[in-house]
């Protein structure tokens, strides 16, 4: 998924000043739901597993938009997070989407780009 971080949060992460993160009001509501949602980032012995890119992402504003970042007709970039978590192939619908919803629910953008991939095998000595 893609979330947007002020970009004093993205320069610092980017200074290996990680903690920073954890002081983002935009990304604390996502941090709270990886980190008290079991079925996300579940290792067996790891848990709340995620990654987290420093990255940016631009879009223009259409007609129609109530966007929280820019203006109608303008072109913006934002300091964003591309983070990546992962859920049990075996996970039933109704369950991952109250998880998508609680996902959303928190995200700033009045549209959320969250990304959904095919099950995967993970290797694993633990």
């Amino acid at each position: 998924m893609y979330w947007p971080v002020a970009r004093q949060t993205l320069a610092s992460a980017a200074a290996g000043e990680l903690d920073a993160l954890r002081s983002d009001e935009t990304l604390t509501p996502l941090l709270d739901i990886l980190e008290t949602s079991p079925e996300l980032g579940d290792f067996g012995v790891y848990g709340d597993v995620f990654e987290a890119c420093l990255g940016v992402e631009g879009f223009t504003v259409r007609p129609g938009a109530r966007p929280s970042h820019g203006v109608v007709g303008g072109h913006f970039l934002s300091s964003t997070l591309a983070i990546t978590t992962y859920v049990d192939a075996s996970m039933d619908d109704d369950e991952l989407s109250h998880v998508l919803t609680r996902i959303t629910d928190v995200h700033p953008w009045e549209v959320p780009v969250v990304e959904l991939s095919a099950p995967l095998e993970l290797i694993s000595r633990a």
